[in-house]
């Protein structure tokens, strides 16, 4: 209301004065809202963080990071599989199975031989992978859980 004229606040002296109790209003409901959204993503984000933490399994198909890892996600699944042939688990480290780009070294000529550099990571983290028995022959892939 103006102070002046009695009436809703339409004269410039009025409007100078700030926002209005409603324009507060709505703008504290929305800063409350907006801290309930981070509060509730945060409290998911924290609930993942806990998960992994506890060592629980990534989940099929994904690499676990230490070969126990992938053992106990086997063990879990194992009784649910292939109910003719038992499930025996197997685990491989998929990141140290095969070369890549970040695996590459770079070869160049020095005075009159040569020097070799690593251009990327000496070796990816690894990355463990399980199956109820060793897919491929090749020794020392697969390693028994």
């Amino acid at each position: 209301v103006c102070l002046k004229l009695g009436t809703l606040p339409s004269c410039p002296a009025c409007r100078s004065l700030g926002p209005s109790p409603a324009t507060m209003q709505s703008t504290l409901v929305r800063a409350c809202l907006g801290l309930a959204l981070c509060a509730v993503l945060a409290a998911g984000l924290k609930v993942e963080v806990d998960r992994q933490a506890l060592g629980d399994p990534k989940g099929p198909g994904l690499p676990e990071t230490t070969m126990a890892g992938a053992c106990q996600e086997c063990a879990k699944h194992a009784p649910y599989l292939d109910k003719q042939d038992e499930c025996v688990c197997f685990a491989t480290d998929v990141m140290g199975t095969f070369e890549n780009d970040a695996t590459k070294e770079l070869t160049t000529r020095d005075k009159y031989g040569s020097e070799t550099v690593n251009t990327g990571a000496a070796r990816l983290a690894e990355g463990w992978l399980w199956h109820c028995r060793p897919v491929t022959a090749t020794e020392g892939v697969w390693k028994q859980c």
